[in-house]
């Protein structure tokens, strides 16, 4: 369950949190519920506007100066307060958050609690005020074993982290009943919609007020702020509150979300869009780091309509006081991934944008209670993007007579269950017929006319619903090959080990076309491309490997390289736009003319795969389709057959092992731009790469 586990995470992105429906567990949450997915951004609320950042008391942050694409926006800004989640609290440090050694000297402990683990004296000195002085010692010690069983198996990160938040704003003067009470913030971090959230009731409410009430015993023993709130609200509620919708997701490796961490205004004033010009990222601090290493002008600032004092207090304390606010809490990195000129908001996203609009909508309005109005958004006619996404196959050609169909919320709930089956359950074999024979039945095809009349919605490759079909099906699929248990293909299930890896390499690789399709006409969807690139050339590589048994012989003929592929790493030096488009154009006409090589081996024996001829070039599906590489008369020959080759040959295997190498050095390109190159994406990738120059 491990490996399928991570294999969901398979988009990777770092992820936002706000008032589940239902608890966040644990580690990580898989992107195939869509957090996030591809979501990265801040939680904030607002019930009174229709459009947050056009309403009363709505911050935004504004570019400072001209900035290109590829640069940071702010300097490591470091947290107010972070929590573990569970599952990590004994193999991680609390206050740093790097893994605890496994050899001498080995990890310490709260004496008190024996909760808590620190990865040396340096970090349990500089957490142990906190931890002791915020009540979560005594949360721990006491007050947890008190508490329902449901509530500790739901998780305590929220809890233990609002107790830190809320000591943390005391200690420095930021907690104001005044501010509160009139702008609905504390310590510059929102707060609207708790009263509205309290009356409604529910699980959520139910959740705030179980947590104040654990909150509040843990405190009893330290003596508290006196602050007085409106309609019976208590400082608990409150801070428990802002943690829910203000927290974030904090993803240091591939694929698990170590626990979450509360950032002041100069992050959590970054807004929201649906085609976002911005990204950013997690750093741990330098081990044994004594002085504030850097100080960089921020190149984001805030911009406000009637917010109070109060709030502008916290922005300037929190700009003034730089490292000093957590010394070895993991810190976060706004970097844009689009040149902004000044004057011009830099806004981030807080959900999954491969979504259709309704579907952003719904997710907004559920966590944040507010309606998006970006560009993308209020587009008329709605964007490209949002068209191919929700489209009736029927209607690619013709997109001024579309219409959604009702009968597409039937495959959404088949698709879910099956996820839901998979993702709870050990069958994943179920979960490949259930999604498999949903394509089958209702992907585009050699229709007939009447049978078309008879369809209520045909789905095309690029549908929001293949989207997330792709995704489930790699992952199945490669938990499958893992529990075949052969080796190298050559036991005694060979053949369908060979089979289920196959079908793995396919399906993740056709998700990372259909999103480098999207990614031709919006240049924000690099970040999950980027991650999708990364899986669907690691399967790649385990597959030849598998089979060859060693890369060395293929190495030679598969390798390349693209003279203008170094993203530039510095703050001020920015990559040039043009660039940039030249290089991603020179990537896609290799992942075709390598696609149109060895696709026909890698989807035959396949229903569903075999009806998508090509997975990078889509011009077949219509006249309305977005075309940038444009196809040769070769590849157009190419294209139009798809006989599969009845064999895996030598040719295959160089073909293959090209094709995987050129889309983790995509990936590896994009992560650089995303995220820059410390990131844990790019540092995969290199690795990667560098295995197989190893190998000659």
């Amino acid at each position: 369950k491990k490996q399928r586990t991570l294999v969901f995470s398979v988009a990777g992105a770092t992820r936002r949190r706000a008032a589940p429906s239902r608890p966040v567990r644990g580690c990580h949450r898989a992107f195939l519920h869509h957090p996030q997915a591809c979501g990265f951004v801040v939680r904030r609320l607002s019930l009174f506007q229709t459009n947050r950042r056009k309403g009363p008391m709505a911050m935004e942050m504004r570019a400072r100066e001209s900035v290109g694409m590829s640069e940071d926006l702010t300097r490591a800004i470091s947290p107010y307060a972070t929590a573990l989640h569970d599952a990590f609290l004994h193999s991680h440090c609390s206050s740093c958050f790097r893994k605890l050694p496994s050899q001498p000297p080995y990890a310490m402990s709260c004496m008190l609690c024996c909760s808590v683990q620190y990865c040396c004296s340096d970090c349990l000195s500089s957490d142990r005020e906190m931890h002791s002085s915020s009540g979560e010692c005594c949360f721990f010690a006491d007050h947890l074993k008190k508490a329902s069983p449901s509530y500790i198996t739901e998780g305590t990160s929220d809890v233990r982290a609002s107790l830190r938040l809320l000591y943390f704003l005391e200690m420095h003067g930021l907690v104001s009943s005044d501010s509160i009470n009139r702008s609905s913030r504390i310590g510059g971090l929102s707060t609207i919609g708790i009263r509205e959230i309290l009356e409604v009731g529910g699980e959520v409410a139910e959740r705030i007020l179980k947590g104040s009430m654990l909150m509040s015993s843990a405190r009893k023993m330290r003596t508290q702020t006196s602050v007085v709130f409106s309609n019976g609200l208590t400082i608990e509620i409150v801070t428990l509150w802002v943690v829910m919708i203000n927290s974030v997701e904090v993803q240091i490796g591939d694929g698990w979300d170590l626990g979450i961490a509360v950032y002041g205004p100069s992050f959590s004033w970054f807004n929201h869009s649906c085609f976002p010009n911005a990204s950013f990222r997690f750093v741990l601090a330098p081990p044994n780091e004594d002085s504030v290493s850097d100080k960089s002008e921020y190149r984001a600032v805030p911009a406000s309509k009637g917010v109070a004092q109060d709030a502008w207090h916290a922005w300037q304390f929190e700009e003034g006081s730089a490292h000093a606010l957590g010394k070895y809490g993991p810190r976060v990195v706004v970097r844009c991934i689009k040149p902004i000129n000044k004057g011009d908001e830099v806004c981030i996203t807080y959900i999954d944008l491969l979504q259709t609009r309704e579907a952003r909508h719904s997710d907004l309005w559920s966590k944040y209670k507010f309606i998006c109005s970006c560009e993308r958004c209020t587009a008329s006619p709605e964007s490209y993007v949002d068209f191919i996404l929700n489209c009736d196959f029927r209607n690619l050609s013709s997109p001024e007579n579309a219409f959604i169909s009702r009968g597409i919320e039937d495959f959404d709930d088949i698709l879910q269950q099956a996820i839901s089956e998979y993702s709870l359950g050990d069958d994943p074999k179920a979960c490949c017929t259930m999604i498999e024979s949903l394509l089958s039945e209702n992907l585009m095809g050699d229709l007939q006319q009447v049978e078309l009349s008879r369809k209520r919605h045909i789905l095309h490759p690029l549908h929001h619903i293949c989207l997330r079909a792709y995704m489930t099906l790699a992952s199945a699929y490669r938990f499958r090959a893992l529990e075949s248990d052969t080796d190298g293909f050559k036991g005694e299930n060979s053949a369908v080990s060979f089979k289920m890896t196959k079908a793995a390499v396919a399906y993740s690789f056709l998700l990372a076309g259909a999103t480098h399709h999207l990614f031709l006409s919006e240049r924000s969807f690099m970040t999950p491309l980027a991650h999708f690139l990364l899986s669907a050339g690691r399967s790649m590589l385990g597959f030849v490997e598998c089979v060859k048994g060693e890369r060395r012989k293929n190495v030679s003929q598969a390798k390349f390289s693209f003279a203008s592929c170094s993203a530039s790493s510095g703050t001020r030096d920015s990559m040039q736009y043009h660039q940039f488009r030249s290089t991603c154009e020179e990537f896609g006409k290799r992942m075709l003319s390598l696609s149109l090589q060895c696709w026909p081996f890698l989807v035959q024996s396949s229903p569903c795969l075999e009806k998508i001829k090509n997975p990078i070039d889509f011009s077949w599906l219509g006249t309305a389709i977005f075309q940038s590489l444009h196809l040769s008369v070769v590849d157009s020959a190419n294209l139009s057959c798809t006989d599969g080759l009845e064999i895996f040959t030598e040719e295959q295997k160089g073909c293959i092992l090209s094709l995987a190498i050129c889309c983790i050095t995509f990936c590896e390109y994009l992560a650089n731009i995303c995220y820059g190159p410390q990131h844990y994406l790019a540092n995969h990738a290199k690795d990667l790469l560098e295995g197989i120059n190893l190998a000659q």
